[in-house]
């Protein structure tokens, strides 16, 4: 009689009722109804939505190329392409410097393993126990090496700057050409007067906001410990002769950070914060360029999780550091909740991708990716900011559906699977033809969970017996 009590489902009814379910505990989509209005009166197409960023190939601009090529004209140019290539990988293997903490754990669990492996009988002499202590030795040493980063900065001279200059400045120009880009995107009315650059390098920073603000930015202030640095810099800008004149006016070098206190509209930092020997130092540095900032302040570092965990670090730090300035993040988190991506402690950086071609001289022109992590951070409130979501992963595309990886304004990591049939023609499309990075222009809502012991309804029984029939 129990038996007879418990209600018969056939095949169908049970899979509607799990997907229903599944469908509860999804999070809800609310698409942005002024975007949704703009496409349906054909302002714009689903492709060309406000949340799609710049995915097209970067290119160095051509008076860039042909600086480099009078600036390495008398270097033969095969060692130094092969030099460059060695430093490409170098720069995007490096890690971090361990703290001081770190360093005498790490030394004491390798002594402890080693010692704890070691039989050795009592030495019967005293050679016998140098040959002991000798072995021990070389056994922790070979661990050691195993553990610990053997790190060093890198000291730049003439040659080294010029194999860098071939190694990182069409990746690095991307790179901030992509960033700079959204920041004149979303933010038209701002045009920056100044402009400060800390670890300026080969001078990619000026040259990618010369690309959008050249018009407004009238003083360039540029910081690098490497005097051949700046010089290599300036002479890119003299078109690759140190004799030529300057493209750039108001433009100043320096290998110190000034102890003035003066403001500068667009503060940045491209892949130099690796180089800094403590997290004190790093810390330290990025509060004093915070100080200095008075609207954005651009990290980037490279993609790999230990970039990205530098720049988690210094955005966390920054945020709570000075609230007084009511900053905030602009990109590319949607809020200031502590990043869902370094919170899960999987080891997966939270990176992006730009596309750009190679540096065309000496070999073929190839297209390349890079990946990087940034933050910018922006003071001010968010009253005129987007808190929509980012896609954080690329999109993948299937039949009748896309699967979006995002993070949310609530400061979480989404995995939203669109169809029309369920999100609507428009807003599929949206997301559909969206890339890795941009915005999605509507907001994600966790929705509750469906109580699991709800019923089929007496209609939807009837409506599946009818299509099983």
């Amino acid at each position: 009689m129990i038996l007879n009590t418990i209600p018969r489902f056939s095949c169908r009814q049970c899979i509607r009722k799990l997907s229903k379910l599944s469908a509860a505990k999804k999070p809800s989509v609310v698409p942005n109804e002024n975007v949704m209005n703009d496409i349906s009166n054909e302002v714009y197409k689903p492709r060309k939505h406000p949340g799609r960023m710049d995915s097209s190939v970067v290119t160095l601009p051509n008076t860039f190329v042909k600086a480099v090529l009078n600036t390495v004209e008398d270097y033969p140019l095969k060692p130094l392409i092969e030099a460059s290539n060695k430093m490409f990988w170098h720069l995007r293997g490096k890690l971090a410097p361990k703290e001081k903490e770190e360093l005498i754990e790490t030394i004491d669990k390798v002594q402890d393993r080693v010692l704890t492996k070691c039989k050795y009988k009592d030495p019967d002499s005293a050679e016998a126990e140098r040959r002991i202590l000798q072995s021990v030795n070389n056994k922790i040493g070979k661990g050691l090496r195993e553990k610990i980063y053997n790190w060093k900065p890198i000291k730049y001279d003439e040659y080294t700057a010029l194999v860098y200059l071939m190694a990182r400045a069409p990746a690095e120009y991307a790179v901030l050409m992509k960033i700079f880009g959204e920041i004149a995107k979303r933010d038209p009315e701002f045009t920056p007067r100044s402009l400060f650059d800390f670890g300026s390098g080969v001078g990619t920073v000026t040259w990618a906001a010369n690309a959008y603000w050249k018009q407004h930015i009238f003083e360039y202030f540029n910081v690098d410990t490497s005097a051949d640095m700046n010089d290599l810099a300036e002479i890119l800008l003299k078109g690759g002769k140190g004799n030529g004149k300057t493209s750039v006016k108001g433009t100043f070098y320096r290998q110190f950070l000034p102890a003035s206190h003066a403001e500068y509209d667009l503060v940045t930092s491209a892949y130099s914060f690796m180089e800094l020997p403590s997290l004190e130092n790093r810390l330290e540095v990025a509060l004093n360029l915070w100080n200095k900032t008075h609207k954005y302040l651009v990290i980037v570092e490279q993609g790999t999780y230990a970039g990205f965990k530098i720049v988690n670090e210094i955005r966390d730090f920054i945020l709570q550091a000075d609230k007084e300035a009511k900053g905030h993040i602009f990109s590319p988190c949607p809020h200031d909740n502590i990043c869902p991506r370094f919170a899960s402690k999987d080891g997966k950086p939270c990176n992006f991708k730009v596309r750009y071609n190679c540096m065309p001289i000496g070999k073929k022109v190839e297209m390349k990716h890079e990946l990087y992590s940034y933050v910018v951070l922006k003071k001010g409130d968010h009253s005129n900011d987007l808190n929509w979501p980012r896609v954080v992963k690329p999109i993948l595309v299937r039949t009748k559906h896309s699967v979006c990886r995002i993070c949310t304004a609530n400061g979480k990591l989404r995995e939203v699977i669109f169809t029309a049939k369920r999100h609507g023609k428009l807003t599929y499309h949206c997301a559909r033809s969206s890339n890795w990075g941009d915005l999605l222009p509507m907001s994600i809502e966790d929705a509750e969970t469906l109580d699991c012991t709800a019923e089929v309804s007496d209609n939807e029984a009837d409506h599946d017996t009818s299509e099983n029939k």
